[in-house]
């Protein structure tokens, strides 16, 4: 418009020439505002503040860094993980991996896994060596869970170079905590007390591991590993002054050591609820035992106490024993601290 005004033969007066000037001039300053706020360019002072912003909205828009490499080099390395996708497990359940092979580098390994809950919830990992020498490493809370809690596991462990080795898989698995339940086998009373949300429930008679050099019953605070219909137990598995060859019931291992509760063989009866004569297991009767059983989940705490125990754990990595050691001892277990 202002332009083909200025185009006109109609001669200009000189007031006319100074509105001309004024309005031209705006017309700049306005182009210099537009400048400044949707490209950024020119050498003035504005448009230098304006290429600084332009720079920053060009460093924002950047491609995000590229992702890290699997590692393919060297040997694999294997791991279990516990516990199983989906599970319901008991409130002294730690999450656990048990690798097949040494781990040279256990801090880059324990950087790269998370343990995320669905409630406030402290705890650490820790490294432990189980009786079989291997190398596990366990992420145990500083109080038992919270019933109820969900709690998900996450490593992208394909990516970490654990020394020399490398992952095939990674790591997302969630499991459920359930009600609390916890187990106190007193060799000096002969009663396995169980309580359940604090309160308790059942005391049952029981005959805890003679006190006798190699069948003991070991001292500590352990969580259930594992539970089986039959097991088959042999003196030749954990040693002992005594030989034995027995296939008992309801069995429910605490201890990689042969710590098991499970009911007492039809000899060892006679010894439930007044004698420790076992060889190091905690014996019941059938009913009790049955009932124990079925009434138990994977994770649930049970400690042994009693002047009649042996101190001899055999160290947190025997069986899920991380309960043992206090919390303070725990965290000094781990690699990246």
């Amino acid at each position: 418009m202002m332009r083909a005004r200025s185009t006109t033969a109609v001669p200009f007066t000189r007031a006319e020439r100074r509105r001309l000037r004024a309005i031209r001039l705006s017309a700049v300053t306005g182009a210099g505002l537009l400048l400044l706020t949707a490209c950024g360019s020119g050498d003035g002072g504005d448009n230098k503040a304006a290429g600084k912003a332009g720079a920053a909205h060009q460093q924002a828009a950047a491609p995000a860094a590229a992702a890290p490499k699997k590692v393919t080099a060297g040997p694999l390395l294997d791991f279990d993980l516990t516990p199983g996708a989906g599970k319901k497990v008991g409130t002294g359940q730690p999450v656990s991996l048990e690798f097949y092979e040494p781990v040279k580098n256990k801090a880059a390994v324990e950087k790269a896994l998370t343990v995320t809950a669905s409630n406030a919830t402290e705890g650490s990992w820790g490294w432990v060596t189980t009786t079989a020498g291997r190398d596990r490493l366990d992420w145990r809370p500083k109080n038992p869970w919270k019933p109820n809690t969900d709690v998900t596991v996450k490593g992208t462990l394909t990516t970490v170079d654990p020394g020399g080795a490398h992952f095939e898989r990674d790591i997302d698995r969630t499991f459920t905590v359930g009600r609390d339940q916890q187990l106190t086998a007193d060799l000096d009373t002969h009663r396995l007390i169980v309580e359940q949300d604090g309160k308790q429930v059942k005391s049952i008679p029981m005959s805890g591991g003679e006190p006798v050099t190699g069948r003991a019953s070991r001292r500590g605070t352990f969580a259930i590993k594992s539970q089986e219909r039959t097991v088959h137990m042999t003196s030749a598995s954990v040693g002992g002054p005594k030989k034995y060859d027995v296939t008992v019931n309801w069995g429910m291992r605490f201890s990689d050591s042969g710590g098991f509760l499970h009911q007492a063989t039809d000899d060892a009866q006679q010894y439930v609820g007044n004698t420790n004569h076992s060889a190091g297991c905690i014996g019941m009767t059938p009913e009790d035992a049955q009932w124990l059983f079925e009434n138990t989940l994977l994770g649930d705490l049970v400690t042994v106490k009693g002047e009649e125990a042996t101190g001899e754990l055999g160290g947190p990595g025997n069986g899920y024993a991380d309960w043992s050691v206090s919390y303070d001892q725990w965290k000094a277990k781990s690699a990246a601290r």
